[in-house]
Formats: C-alpha cells, structure tokens, sequence
C-alpha cells in the first residue's frame, strides 16, 4: 500500500480546484481534533474530550472519550491545523484513497485549502504538519469501526512520517527556466487512519462552502451538522457538552459565553442557507440554572438556479430529487451539467428502489452512492423494476385485493340474509303456538339444558338471556325440522 508510483516525479495540477465532492472521515467529524483557538498555553500538552450515547449493540449508556496530546517541541494542534488536516483528506480523496503514501507539494495544498500563497502561509503548513506528527490520539469507546461495526478504543498518531522538500520556490523557478523536476513532498497516513479510509467510514462533505466560512466554531458546526444531519433534520443538544465535546470550546467558558460563541457559528451557518434561522427563544431552552439546551434544525432553501446554468428545462427539478436524497447543492449542480437527464432519472429508480430493499451497498454513504452510479452509469441490479412497471403490479395486487374485498362483502350479506331468514322462521314458529302449547315446550327445551347451560341460566343479566334464546331456538329448529 506504501509503495511510490510510476507519477511519482510529476507535479499535480496546482490550479485552484473546486471541491465540490470533498470527504471527511466520520470519527473525525464527531470530535474536534483540536481546541477552537489559534494559539494555547504554550504548557499545554494535553486536551481532553468526552460525551455520553446510547449504545444499541451493548442496549446501554456509554461514555465516549477521547484524549490528545502533543509533543513537547511543536505542541497541539489548533483550528488552523485542523483544517490542514482536512486538506489532506482532499489530497488522498484526489488520488483515489489508493495508497497511504499521498504525494503532493505545499502549493497544491495551499490551492486547496483556498490559503494565500505567500511565505507565511508555507511556513504555517510546516509547523502544522510538524504538530500532527507529534500527536497522539486516545479514542476510548469512540473510535468506530466500520468493519466490526462497534465503538472500539484506538491510540495511534495521525501520520506516521512527512518527507518535504523546497519544491514551491523552485517550481515556479522551473516554469522560468524549464529546470528538471525535483522528487515531489509525501505524507504518510498512520495504518488505523488510512483503514477506516478503505472501509469507507466516509462523508460527502461540500469542501467549497466549508472553505467559504470565516469562523472556526462554524466550520467545526458545519462538519459535526453535517454528520448529524445524514440522520435526521433536527436535533436538540445538551449546550455544554456540543460545545465542550463536539466543538472544541474552553470548559472555562459558562453558559453565556458557550451560547454567545456558539451563536456566532449559527448565524453564519444560517446566512449560508445550512441551517434553519431561529429566535434565542426557540433556539436555547433553559433545563435549571448553568443548564441549557440548544435545537438545530437543517434548513430546507429551495434551489435557485440561473437561466443560464440551465441547459434543461428539467434541472430545477432534479436538482432538487438529488438534494432530498443527501446530495449537496453544489453535487447536485455540478452532476446535472456533466450528465444526461435521462441517465439521472434512471439512476434516481434504481437509487430508490434500493433504499426500499434496505440494500447494504447504499447504506455507507447512500448520495455518494447515487453521485457514483450516475457517473458510471451503473446496471440496474438484478431483480430491479422500474417505477411504472412497479406501479403497475401495485395496481394489479391492489386490484385482487379489491376483488377479493368485494367476495367477502357478497359472502358476508348473503350470511347475513340466511341469518335473518332464520331468525324470522324461529319468531314465526313460537308466534304460531298458543300460550300453553308455547309454555309446554319452552320447559321441555330448558329441561334438555346441558350441565354449563343450567348453571348460565341461573345467573342474572344478558349472558343468562343469551343463553335462553340459544337453547329455545336450537329446539324451535329441531320442531320445524321435524315438522318438515
């Protein structure tokens, strides 16, 4: 997996790229990797996260914790770090998630974080590739494994070695005066990082709009939401514990200064159309004194796209199928010019038709699934109808059952019918007799009584009378039989 490859000497496209399909790996999404701060006490080696969730494979409350120290030397990572982190990620996504052994150069990185090019920026991608070098993470019951499907304990560095070289100055050197190329940078995933790589333990995260945020607390907001938010729309955290836990802000802020930093967040993430806009009222609800909670519901923009992005009179709507299946704005955009409209119909059936079967192969990453197969147009699996002809079998079955309705309808009036006529008979059979034959008979019938039958009619109330009727027109039947 760590081998060098055959483009091993030549440069990536350092253009600037747009991200529409970018990842992020979900552990990573779940805990912040770092305090929300560009600078820490310089004494400070450690930081320490943890949360409580309920944990259906064990039926239990457990506690997730997750611990980060940093060496002596470099120290921990901050929210600039993070995001170079995160741009790693891009880098391997690029390549495919084939090797550990990711090649690149400091510039193509800087195009993609979307950073300024400039001497500052290299030196600040040096100190933060030193820093995760240094670092050590503990997960304790909250590393998940995809393979194992359970929440498991992992220590490990986030990458194992960095080889750098001054290529950025010497490359544009090379575009001057037609210099040889030089070997290009590498890094090297650590092996637990790079497994949850290849199990797919992966989000589909909209790169561009991430880079577009200003704020630290919203850009780790927008990549924990948007976890969440895979899940469900709405969701209602303990204050404390999304801030402390998930977001990375300081344990020594109260409740006040937790909502007034987490509101900033919000409020750009609503200005980005993300998540829904809300009144302090409706958004922070009050538990006891110190203890609040805080709703966030995803927003739900209806897509608006110019004329001239266009080219179908169909796209508004399918660019709207796509969002509603998890696909974000800028996928679905981008999908809808590159691809016909008829292929993205198609796989929208069969994207459908899966769900509806609870197929394994969706459940991973079910719109990066969809995005794939309509890039590589994939067969329809077997097994797999169409809408209309599903449909029309819909109909077919809901029209037997309707036939078979009305057969029980007809077969229960009929019943019904000879019921009454019975009834009638029985009424006429007693009306026809005088009072004393009447009498006579009623007796030699409750005399005929059945032990269970005498001890019901000495009771009292309906079921008493039931049972005298049932006895008197079972005899009336015999008579009129006999008579017959």
């Amino acid at each position: 997996m760590e081998e060098t490859t055959a483009d091993d000497h030549l440069e990536p496209d350092p253009s600037p790229l747009k991200m529409i399909d970018g990842k992020d790996e979900l552990n990573l999404a779940e805990f912040p990797l770092c305090a929300i701060s560009d600078r820490l006490p310089s004494d400070q080696k450690t930081i320490h996260f943890e949360d409580r969730i309920w944990d259906n494979n064990r039926g239990e409350t457990i506690t997730r914790q997750l611990t980060i120290t940093g060496s002596d030397e470099y120290g921990l990572p901050t929210a600039h770090d993070d995001e170079v982190l995160l741009g790693l990620i891009q880098l391997t996504r690029l390549q495919d998630f084939s090797s550990r052994r990711i090649n690149f150069t400091r510039y193509h990185l800087i195009q993609v974080l979307g950073w300024r090019d400039e001497s500052k920026t290299y030196e600040r991608l040096e100190r933060s590739l030193n820093r995760w070098v240094g670092v050590t993470l503990y997960y304790r019951n909250a590393w998940w494994s995809r393979q194992d499907k359970c929440w498991v304990d992992e220590k490990f560095h986030v990458l194992d070695n960095v080889t750098l070289y001054d290529r950025d100055t010497a490359r544009r050197r090379r575009e001057a005066g037609g210099q040889a190329h030089l070997p290009l940078s590498t890094f090297v995933w650590n092996d637990v990082l790079f497994r949850s790589f290849a199990a797919g333990n992966l989000k589909s995260i909209d790169f561009d709009m991430f880079r577009s945020l200003e704020s630290a607390v919203a850009k780790r907001l927008y990549r924990f939401l948007d976890k969440r938010f895979f899940h469900r729309d709405r969701w209602q955290f303990n204050l404390k514990e999304l801030c402390w836990a998930h977001i990375g802000l300081a344990r020594s802020y109260d409740a006040a200064n937790l909502k007034r930093k987490l509101k900033s967040g919000l409020i750009e993430l609503e200005a980005k159309g993300f998540v829904r806009a809300m009144s302090d009222v409706e958004r922070f609800q009050k538990i006891r004194s110190g203890e609040w909670t805080v709703l966030v519901e995803k927003a739900r923009p209806v897509p608006v796209t110019p004329e001239c992005d266009r080219p179908r009179s169909e796209s508004p709507a399918l660019q709207e199928a796509l969002v509603r299946r998890g696909v974000t704005p800028s996928t679905a955009t981008e999908t809808l010019r590159r691809h016909p409209v008829d292929r993205i119909q198609a796989q929208l059936e069969v994207f459908d038709w899966l769900v509806e079967q609870h197929d394994p192969k969706i459940s991973r990453n079910p719109a990066g699934f969809l995005v794939a197969s309509i890039k590589g147009e994939y067969a329809p699996p077997c097994g797999f109808l169409p809408r209309e002809e599903r449909e029309r079998r819909a109909q077919q079955a809901a029209r037997r059952q309707e036939g078979i309705a009305e057969r029980q309808r007809k077969q229960e009036a009929i019943a019904l019918a000879k019921a009454q006529q019975v009834e009638s008979s029985i009424e006429q059979f007693w009306q026809g007799l005088s009072v004393a034959e009447r009498e006579r008979l009623e007796r030699e019938a409750l005399s005929r009584a059945t032990s269970l039958q005498q001890d019901l009619l000495a009771g009292d109330g309906t079921l008493a009378l039931a049972t005298r009727k049932s006895i008197l027109d079972a005899f009336a039947l015999r008579c009129m039989h006999v008579e017959g």
